[in-house]
């Protein structure tokens, strides 16, 4: 009881958002400027060890308010997330994450802290996800990135929970700090990506809850040519072996005896699998507009290319 006390009374706050910038073709001073902060709100810019940031005097001239540290060399998006994390650790109440590529509302701080504040119980919270194709409509490639990318966060005029099997993506999304150190949780450094799939489901085995709200918009940049888009989707199905399969069922039935059924009925059931991926991955956009069902055959196809290198990782391993 007093515990559920202290945490009504409880008001967050101290916010530090966190960008983690590692492509120095995308201008951060626009990203900056669209950033309105308060009084106890901080930006923290982790910058990949190898990046030299070509505006960085006039980033700070605008905000006083940034920090940069730089990560090692290499390193994956999980680790210099966990740098974040540690940074905030003793300073602060919410930490927002957001990605370099990304054009956030004027609102989004105070959006998230309204929420996090209005839903004390729910440590992860993430806003919409607006694709580039809504700008840019004429890229088969871009739209198809768009809507396998943020199937999970399409635009919403209303609060709600997300379920299994959706997740929230990293890209827009803040934690209560102390539900993420106090329940041991970190982003898993091992991952090169799939690290918001394997936060979602730790803070799920922790009985937290996500909720997606409204009023906290973000448009991303997506992918415009096929090199791209193909390196970053099967890079997804490698990720899905560890996030999907080998983390979960591994320690239910035992490593080697996964590892056997994995090799032995993997092939025949994938199809079947990819299947049902692209019915979760599309239902949501049919009920947005029904005329992104013309878009089932391409994003079937896309599973499948997926499905094999989720295979061919297992293999590799």
């Amino acid at each position: 009881m007093a515990k559920h006390n202290l945490l009504k009374k409880t008001k967050y706050k101290k916010v530090l958002v966190c960008i983690l910038y590692h492509n120095n073709e995308i201008n951060l001073f626009k990203l900056i400027k669209k950033i309105s902060l308060k009084k106890q709100h901080r930006i923290l810019i982790v910058v990949d060890g190898k990046i030299i940031i070509n505006n960085r005097k006039k980033i700070l001239q605008h905000n006083n308010k940034i920090k940069f540290i730089y990560s090692l060399k290499k390193k994956t998006v999980a680790f210099n997330r966990n740098l974040a994390m540690n940074y905030a650790k003793k300073k602060f109440d919410l930490v927002l994450f957001l990605d370099s590529d990304v054009i956030p509302d004027k609102k989004i701080i105070n959006s998230h802290v309204q929420f996090h504040n209005e839903y004390k119980d729910i440590p992860l919270i993430g806003g919409s996800v607006i694709p580039s194709f809504f700008k840019n409509r004429y890229n088969l490639w871009e739209i198809l990135d768009g809507c396998l990318s943020w199937f999970t966060s399409i635009d919403t005029n209303h609060n709600k929970l997300i379920h299994n099997p959706y997740h929230l993506p990293t890209c827009n999304l803040s934690i209560k700090k102390n539900f993420f150190f106090n329940n041991k949780i970190t982003f898993d450094s091992k991952l090169k990506t799939g690290e918001d799939v394997d936060l979602c489901n730790k803070v799920r085995n922790k009985n937290g809850k996500l909720m997606l709200i409204k009023n906290a918009k973000v448009l991303h940049q997506d992918r415009t040519n096929f090199k791209s888009f193909i390196n970053h989707h099967t890079n997804w199905g490698r990720h899905q072996f560890y996030t999907i399969y080998k983390k979960k069922y591994s320690k239910l039935i035992g490593n080697n005896f996964f590892n056997f059924l994995f090799l032995i009925i993997y092939p025949f059931v994938m199809p079947i699998i990819n299947l049902i991926s692209t019915f979760f991955t599309v239902f949501p956009w049919v009920k947005f507009k029904f005329r992104f069902i013309l878009l089932i055959p391409a994003v079937y196809t896309v599973h499948l290319i997926k499905g094999l290198f989720t295979y061919l990782e297992f293999l590799k391993k």
